[in-house]
């Protein structure tokens, strides 16, 4: 068994993120799935630490951010602001 994520990055960049989930030959199935899950928490982790960093740092630039995305959205699609 395993678990399977995809991240798509600001850019469009696609990150395929896969964990196994195998339990050990006498354990229980679930306990497998458990390590697995905790694997991908840490994967995910690991991934996103960085832009959680910078947003920390800097959330008034997050938030400009977050606004010209929204600006962005609303001329492509031909509605007025």
């Amino acid at each position: 068994m395993e678990l399977l994520g995809e991240y798509i990055g600001q850019d469009g960049q696609r990150l395929r993120l896969r964990v196994s989930c195998e339990a050990p030959d006498d354990g229980n199935p679930l306990q497998g799935l458990l390590s697995g899950v905790v694997q991908m928490r840490e994967r995910v982790a690991e991934l996103l630490g960085p832009l959680v960093q910078r947003e920390a740092q800097d959330p008034l630039a997050a938030a400009g951010d977050e606004a010209l995305d929204d600006c962005n959205t609303v001329f492509r699609s031909g509605q007025p602001l």
